[in-house]
């Protein structure tokens, strides 16, 4: 949390990766070490700082989700659960000199997990802070969040933003927006369960690349309607590519359009069925199947079972994890 070369690495990918000459040159540098850097200040709120005096923060406003999804691609939380993941965003951010700590309310039923300075409980953290925080925790958590993306909902300490349909690409979730708090609430079963479904096929493996993070935004955007997802066309135009690019691109990440929204699709299928939250019929009619047949042949060829299987509890997320 110290250590400023990490972030130094994610800048120079930032940097990299922006489509416009004009926003590369915008992207700031920083150094690993020199004066003006404090050990003791989180290396997250160092870059931060770096980030909100450049010229890019005022040319790119969703420039922190940019950063938190291209942060998380690059350096990925090893957690196997809910709580883990929340837990690793405080440490990301926290020193002895300034700590931000996780508080949770849990009646049971829901669990109130609310990120707030523990020396100063008063103080929310910023909306920077808080889209970082949003976009990394989303994207790094990706693998145990497939499945209970429809039972989050996070609450946001500010106004909402003009780019606010920008969200979708980097957190697909319920938002509420001028809340008294950062906070996320999620049933209590799924907090410290093992949740992990399906990795993605399309993380970098070394050297990120603008193919992965179209890849990603665009499992976002589909995840974000799977009962009536946008068309491809659609897709392109929201990722601001042209279909041709946005094609090539997902290839490029190692998949298509509609092998994507399958995935997409049947990820959740799996959770809501080996969870027995819905029946066959059910799920195929909230996932935008035509059939209940059409969406049994396709997820006994995606899984390897049939839905009625998963149903009792024998597709499990080690199973598929492997598939």
């Amino acid at each position: 949390m110290y250590s400023l070369k990490p972030h130094a690495e994610t800048l120079q990918t930032l940097r990299r990766l922006m489509p416009q000459k004009e926003l590369r040159k915008s992207a700031p540098k920083i150094p690993v070490s020199g004066e003006g850097y404090q050990t003791r200040i989180p290396a997250l709120l160092q870059v931060m700082k770096t980030l909100s005096d450049s010229e890019l923060s005022s040319k790119l406003p969703e420039l922190y989700l940019e950063y938190g999804q291209i942060m998380a691609l690059q350096h990925q939380a090893d957690t196997t659960n809910l709580l883990g993941l929340f837990q690793s965003m405080c440490a990301q951010i926290s020193t002895d000199e300034r700590p931000f700590d996780l508080h949770i309310l849990d009646d049971g039923q829901v669990s109130h997990c609310e990120f707030f300075w523990k020396k100063d409980p008063t103080r929310v953290p910023s909306q920077a802070l808080s889209e970082l925080l949003l976009a990394y925790g989303y994207t790094s958590g990706n693998n145990l969040l497939q499945g209970v993306t429809d039972q989050i909902s996070v609450f946001l300490p500010y106004s909402e933003p003009e780019f606010r349909d920008e969200y979708a690409k980097y957190a697909p979730m319920k938002l509420t927006f001028n809340a008294p708090y950062l906070a996320i609430r999620i049933p209590s079963q799924f907090l410290t369960q093992a949740l992990l479904i399906r990795p993605a096929t399309f993380h970098a493996n070394g050297v990120l690349r603008p193919s992965h993070l179209v890849a990603q935004k665009a499992s976002n955007l589909l995840r974000a309607d799977l009962a009536n997802p946008p068309t491809l066309i659609e897709l392109s135009e929201r990722l601001n590519l042209t279909e041709r690019t946005c094609k090539r691109r997902l290839q490029e990440a190692g998949t298509h359009y509609q092998q994507l929204l399958a995935d997409m699709r049947l990820i959740q299928a799996s959770f809501w069925l080996s969870r027995r939250m819905y029946n066959v019929s059910q799920v195929a009619e909230l996932l935008g199947y035509s059939s209940v047949a059409n969406f049994s042949k396709a997820f006994k060829k995606w899984s390897g079972f049939s839905p009625t299987h998963a149903k009792q509890g024998l597709l499990t997320p080690e199973t598929t994890a492997k598939r």
